[in-house]
């Protein structure tokens, strides 16, 4: 009789439920297996001394924790999964992926805790803040919801219409995505994972800097390596690119700090730390490699 466990014992599944089953299995594993606290290393020999002394290491805490287990609950739910799929194939043909996730519910990303937050930030750990914080493309405002009240005044931008309905449940207040930075002063602006998806990058970093109060800082998270994507134009290339070089974390990190430099920003700390986002059917979650910076305006 034939083996029925395939080639080298090992077991084939025959129906594609049973193979995204099986593959779903398997990647689940590999991830029980990694160890997370790569997510936050870097290499400091490769580093200025400037960038050693203002590097904040970060780990794996309690609300990562939290994050990750909602995130593998949810990719088990097989017939949820099953209607997201679906939903997808029909709505894309209509709406952006940005807006298609903001209907459904799914997709929510992850990238500093409170504690996290606190640490590179220049409040007060563990206390209800003052002063005011706007989320500039906030998304569905779940990246910037666990460190927000650290300031006594939330704001936000989106320009997805579903996301800006989530962002009002979550009480933030919706501000025009054009002229949000027009005569308005923050203690925190934050721009997490925007400038590699926004189509001119440097001017809303000048608009940035126009918007930070006195003692204020600019909260930014950008993906490495440096992968520019604009969901909403025809060619997805932005008309401002920025000038980062380098091939390691290490050096585009280095790369970027040296521009901000440039247009006014002085580093007051950063730190490296997971860009994580809720999984689906054939992964519990999924992530990117995020570098972290406090920016302050400087002469």
């Amino acid at each position: 009789m034939a083996n029925n466990n395939g080639l080298n014992g090992l077991y084939r599944p025959r129906s594609a439920l049973a193979r995204a089953f099986y593959e779903k299995h398997r990647n689940d594993r590999q991830l029980q297996e990694f160890d997370q606290a790569e997510w936050y290393r870097v290499d400091k020999s490769r580093l200025s001394p400037e960038m050693q002394q203002k590097f904040v290491q970060l780990g794996p805490d309690e609300e990562t924790q939290e994050f990750l287990s909602s995130s593998i609950d949810k990719s088990s739910w097989v017939w949820t999964q099953i209607w997201y799929l679906l939903a997808k194939a029909v709505l894309k043909h209509f709406w952006t992926i940005t807006d298609i996730n903001g209907w459904l519910g799914r997709g929510s990303m992850f990238v500093l805790s409170r504690a996290q937050a606190a640490a590179l930030l220049p409040v007060p750990s563990g206390t209800e803040g003052g002063g005011r914080l706007v989320d500039v493309g906030a998304g569905d405002g779940e990246v910037s919801r666990r460190f927000s009240r650290l300031y006594r005044d939330r704001y936000a931008t989106e320009i997805s219409a579903s996301m800006r309905k989530a962002l009002s449940g979550k009480g933030y207040v919706i501000l025009d995505t054009e002229d949000w930075w027009r005569g308005e002063q923050f203690d925190c602006v934050c721009m997490l994972n925007l400038v590699d998806r926004c189509s001119r990058a440097r001017t809303m970093l000048q608009q940035a800097r126009a918007a930070i109060a006195p003692r204020g800082v600019l909260l930014l998270a950008l993906v490495l390596p440096y992968k520019p994507y604009v969901e909403v134009t025809a060619d997805h290339k932005p008309e401002e690119r920025l000038p980062i070089t380098g091939v390691t974390f290490e050096e585009q990190a280095a790369s970027f700090v040296r521009f901000m430099a440039d247009i006014g920003f002085g580093l007051r700390s950063w730190a490296r730390a997971p860009y994580l986002c809720e999984g689906d059917f054939a992964q519990a979650y999924y992530w990117l490699d995020d570098s972290v910076y406090v920016f302050e305006p400087v002469s």
